[in-house]
């Protein structure tokens, strides 16, 4: 059958109009097959913690980790998001790990020993905290001070930093008891008495003032001081070595996340911006696993606090 030339216009037209329908219905498909993507996309949040009074400051410190975390575990079907819960006492921290609002956390060795001790969190990583894998803590007297050891402290009067502090007063601490002394906040004739100054930075200068007989910080902080606070002090006992921060997760964390997270902070610095994130977080050099040992000298001293 021979077409005119109106006849070939009219099926071209319908030719057209019939392609830009296929068109349509697929471009539809596409995008309703997106949409149902995005809807069935997960969002969960990942929670990172300490112990600290200015909460801003720790916050910012954190949150690079925590982001780094959280976008090292999304993929297709899941986005993490990184969030930071700082708390003021040992017991907000051990509440929220047992209540399941916090997964990780990043503390001292013993404050860790005690929190895992009352909330069950599990310690897994060393922390490289200024680049340093261990550290101790250090007994300070006054250089013209007639103290020579820690047997001298009887019936004196010692400032730690903190309850919570590990250099500062809880490794110290067990040092003593270990040693046959009991301490109390008041200064008897057959016991140590002691007082918190509040910070490593004001510990040296009540020494140094005269508000107490000795005090008591890490090697690291004392390698800090100033030289002219330095030429004034002595160092007349130390305890041992013990990580320098630990990581820990809450007890029920689900294993197979616990096994990512530990992966991704043990290769933090062998990426580039892992590396980046962990100069900003306190100098921090790397994560390594902590050993069998060094969790049983923790438990020790930990066993000798209580």
């Amino acid at each position: 059958m021979k077409l005119n030339r109106k006849s070939i216009y009219i099926l071209l037209i319908v030719v057209l109009l019939a392609g830009l329908l296929v068109h349509n219905i697929n471009s539809s498909g596409t995008d309703n097959s997106r949409r149902v993507k995005e809807n069935l996309q997960i969002t969960e949040t990942i929670s990172i913690g300490t112990i600290g009074d200015d909460a801003a400051r720790k916050i910012e410190l954190f949150q690079p980790t925590a982001d780094y975390i959280a976008g090292k575990l999304s993929d297709n079907e899941t986005t993490y998001k990184g969030k930071v819960v700082i708390v003021k006492t040992l017991d907000n921290l051990s509440d929220l790990l047992k209540e399941q609002k916090l997964d990780l956390f990043v503390e001292s060795p013993l404050t860790t020993t005690v929190i895992a001790n009352k909330s069950g969190s599990v310690p897994f990583l060393r922390r490289w905290k200024d680049g340093i894998e261990k550290y101790h803590s250090v007994f300070i007297v006054r250089k013209n001070s007639s103290i020579s050891t820690v047997d001298d402290l009887k019936g004196k009067n010692v400032v730690f930093e903190d309850p919570a502090s590990t250099s500062g007063y809880l490794l110290p601490k067990a040092y003593l008891r270990q040693k046959g002394y009991s301490l109390n906040l008041s200064t008897g004739e057959n016991n140590i008495g002691y007082v918190f100054s509040g910070s490593d930075d004001n510990t040296p200068l009540w020494v140094i003032e005269g508000k107490a007989d000795a005090g008591v910080i890490s090697d690291i902080d004392y390698e800090k001081l100033p030289d002219i606070q330095k030429s004034q002090l002595r160092i007349i006992d130390s305890t041992i070595d013990l990580p320098r921060h630990v990581v820990s997760r809450r007890s029920d964390l689900d294993p197979v996340m616990a096994g990512k997270i530990r992966q991704i902070l043990l290769d933090m610095d062998k990426d580039p911006g892992g590396i980046v994130i962990m100069n900003d977080f306190e100098k921090t050099k790397k994560y390594d696993e902590i050993t069998q040992d060094e969790m049983d000298n923790i438990k020790k001293i930990f066993n000798s606090l209580e």
